[in-house]
């Protein structure tokens, strides 16, 4: 043990973190995120607003007559985020390669330590560690990061594509256990993140389309027995009531109280807006339960209409889009599927938030990344870009060293 702590930081020591890394940092992706969290403060400012007579002349007087107390706190989270993105930028990403094993096992145990918790919340749940009276931590927020570190090594480290069962029931069973331990808290939301993440991995490995198919066909009838489950559970059953208001959310007036306002905010914005902080705005009225955490993107259009909408879906299509062209160009087979593995955490965020909150998709308490108010998801997200950077400035500068190195032969094999 005290050879392998000797190791361990003999290689930090040996890869420090060059500052000539900063030449390849790739400033749009950076910017892209910054801009929408930036504005994601915005909206959480306006979905925690009072309500008001008449609009505020000026910005002035809204910081004046309104609460500041969740922007101020998220613009917080967004610092603590960079810093976390440091963090993961400053040690080499063949460290967490080298150490996935080690990252797997702390994120089972981490988990399991969740499942110790005394229940509380909706559903009892045992998802958050809690300080006082409204702060809480989410374990399995950050273990997303921890699962994208260890199956980006798992599939690169293969020398051919998942191509029978045999194949992927090793994989299934790696990226079951910690599914199995999120699901017991239970966090269904969280667990279909993890499935995501694998999902996609499979899909980029280049497996046989038919096999995939076979899986999902597997995946709908596991299905029977989870719906069984929610229907006959100890709690409450509001996970499967979820899924009643979702098919009809007019038969359920009070339990579906969050998704037909929300969709009322959506239309009442019309294309402009009507602004932050207006008279007889859902937001400063309560009328949307958690419309400053899941249902952001209702306050969204509510104050910006359809085009603070669209201009936010536009950002987050920049992001994936930016995020797919990174991993494409990525040589290192390890890199190029840590970026993929982002990726697909970000869009299954933005596509199941969005698609809840607007009616096409059933309710799960996914939160919009970089706009819905929370510090676990905040310090994810922006781990997750961090280790995206990470990747793109060392390959980078791997790549350039490279090319000199020829150019160097080369001009002296001309001399």
């Amino acid at each position: 043990m005290l050879s392998r702590i000797k190791a361990f930081f003999k290689y930090i020591k040996d890869n420090r973190f060059d500052r000539s890394l900063m030449k390849y940092f790739d400033w749009p992706l950076f910017i892209i995120v910054l801009v929408i969290s930036l504005f994601g403060v915005v909206c959480i400012f306006s979905a925690t607003s009072s309500q008001v007579v008449e609009q505020p002349a000026n910005v002035i007087e809204m910081l004046e007559t309104q609460s500041i107390t969740y922007p101020r706190l998220q613009l917080l989270w967004i610092g603590a985020g960079l810093i976390a993105m440091s963090f993961i930028i400053f040690f080499p990403y063949q460290l967490y390669e080298r150490y996935a094993n080690t990252i797997y096992a702390a994120q089972i145990v981490l988990l399991t330590l969740t499942l110790l918790l005394a229940r509380a919340g909706r559903g009892g749940m045992t998802a958050f560690f809690n300080w006082g009276s409204d702060r809480g931590f989410q374990p399995s927020e950050v273990c997303k990061i921890a699962i994208i570190i260890a199956l980006s090594k798992a599939f690169c480290v293969r020398t051919k594509p998942i191509m029978t069962i045999h194949d992927i029931i090793p994989l299934t069973i790696y990226v079951g256990i910690p599914i199995v331990l999120v699901v017991a808290q239970p966090d269904f939301g969280t667990a279909l993140v993890y499935v995501a993440v694998f999902s996609v991995m499979v899909f980029v490995s280049g497996t046989n389309s038919k096999l995939i198919w076979g899986v999902l066909g597997v995946m709908v009838l596991l299905l029977i027995p989870l719906w069984y489950f929610m229907n006959n559970s100890g709690s409450d059953n509001f996970r499967f009531t979820r899924i009643l208001m979702w098919l009809n959310p007019e038969a359920y007036p009070d339990e579906a109280r969050q998704i037909i306002n929300g969709q009322i905010a959506i239309g009442s914005g019309g294309v402009f807006g009507k602004g932050i902080v207006s008279p007889g705005s859902f937001a400063s009225l309560g009328y949307i339960s958690d419309d400053h955490t899941d249902f952001i993107f209702a306050i969204v259009c509510e104050s910006f209409g359809l085009v603070g909408g669209a201009a936010l879906v536009l950002a987050y299509v920049l992001l994936i889009a930016r995020l797919i062209i990174l991993a494409v160009r990525t040589e290192d087979p390890y890199g190029s599927y840590l970026i993929v593995g982002v990726m697909a955490m970000i869009l299954f965020h933005v596509v199941e938030n969005i698609g809840m909150v607007i009616g096409l998709l059933p309710v799960t308490g996914i939160p919009l990344p970089f706009v819905s108010y929370g510090g676990s998801n905040m310090l994810t997200s922006m781990m997750g870009i961090g280790l995206v950077l990470n990747v793109v400035m060392r390959s980078r500068q791997h790549e350039q060293r490279q090319h000199t190195a020829t150019e160097r032969v080369l001009s002296l094999k001309r001399d």
